[in-house]
């Protein structure tokens, strides 16, 4: 527990994608009686289900909120959730209602619960990199700022554009806008797994969006006139080539895949560096077991 005071008590599960994360909050929200706050990005967005594993409706216990309630490339920041998510806390528990915040968007965890700072800057409309392609641009804010630029797709150029400035010219970087201070009384617990097990689930699920429908996720947002390109959630771009014939069906796996454990891995350095929390090991031959641990420690901390 990160502290003991009258402030607002929030619930975290975290952790790497296809870890269990969704089956577990969703069980323990139900049995605690807490709705959900949606903390993972790419949840947030219309037509984005089966390459984003989102949880369904059919198979929520409680209210979930913040999911599908963007268009597929509509802008949206981390300080646009940031107002939100804090909004429906309020809200939430004016009602009574315990929150859960769940998901695997660590930045997008922290700019809620801590005191994160936004720089706002006005942006001028001239591009001064017109001459550099979207990839090169991106890597310009890559080197100002790592941690925000493994948040936004290269083709977001306006997003991007926005980055550096705030990098340029500001003391702070976007991803350093955080301090130790907590907002909230909060529980965050680290869902995690051997980096094996872990690696086998994200190749196993890739395959198994791949036979649920993911190809024709992607060619109905094509029909829809959606610019794929510009989607920056794992994949969608891969598949939309795939469809293209640009790619062979062994590369698009290899190529997801690949992409999706290294997003893994960067999960697991930002959860253990950049939060305290309570770390579980899924035991997979026994999934209740983890969740009746789960369970208790929300309880413990709820009553106190």
């Amino acid at each position: 527990m990160v502290q003991k005071n009258s402030l607002t008590k929030i619930v975290i599960i975290m952790g790497p994608t296809a870890v269990g994360k969704t089956e577990i909050s969703n069980i323990c929200a139900y049995n605690n009686f807490a709705e959900i706050i949606n903390t993972d990005a790419s949840s947030f967005r219309k037509g984005l289900t089966i390459g984003t594993a989102k949880p369904l409706k059919n198979e929520m216990l409680v209210k979930h909120h913040f999911i599908d309630f963007l268009e597929p490339i509509e802008d949206f920041s981390i300080m646009d959730f940031q107002k939100l998510a804090r909004e429906k806390i309020n809200e939430l528990t004016k009602k009574n209602k315990n929150v859960i915040l769940v998901g695997g968007s660590g930045l997008y965890i922290n700019s809620v619960i801590m005191d994160y700072k936004f720089n706002e800057v006005k942006m001028d409309k001239s591009d001064p990199y017109i001459n550099l392609s979207n990839e090169e641009v991106h890597e310009i804010l890559a080197k100002l700022d790592y941690e925000t630029s493994l948040k936004i797709h290269y083709n977001n150029r306006r997003r991007v554009l926005r980055a550096i400035k705030i990098a340029k010219n500001s003391s702070l970087k976007i991803s350093d806008n955080i301090t130790n201070k907590y907002l909230y009384d909060c529980l965050p617990i680290f869902i995690n797994t051997d980096r094996e097990i872990l690696y086998k689930r994200i190749n196993d699920r890739v395959k198994e969006m791949l036979n649920n429908g993911w190809f024709e996720e992607v060619s109905k947002l094509k029909g829809l006139g959606v610019d794929v390109s510009k989607i920056k959630e794992i994949g969608y771009y891969e598949v939309a080539k795939y469809l293209d014939q640009k790619i062979s069906y062994d590369e698009l796996v290899e190529i997801i895949s690949k992409k999706t454990r290294n997003y893994a891995k960067r999960q697991i350095t930002w959860f253990k560096n950049k939060i305290k929390s309570i770390e579980v090991l899924i035991d997979y031959d026994n999934i209740d077991l983890t969740i009746n641990k789960i369970n208790s420690m929300i309880y413990d901390f709820l009553k106190e």
